[in-house]
């Protein structure tokens, strides 16, 4: 006997999602539009920018 005694709608689920994905993505490609492939390690950042440093919390008297 199998202890496994949850039914398989992960599987069925996933399949629908996949379905699914496929058809949103033949229907933006038959609406014109292109998908742009960017080589791996690619990024939008400007490497001569700096680095942006995010503070996450309450806002703070910063020297004002």
């Amino acid at each position: 006997m199998s202890r496994n005694t949850k039914p398989n709608t992960d599987q069925v689920s996933t399949q629908e999602r996949r379905k699914s994905l496929a058809a949103d993505l033949e229907a933006y490609l038959a609406s014109g539009k292109t998908i742009e492939q960017v080589p791996t390690g690619f990024t939008n950042q400007d490497p001569l920018g700096g680095r942006r440093h995010i503070i996450l919390g309450p806002s703070r008297n910063r020297g004002s």
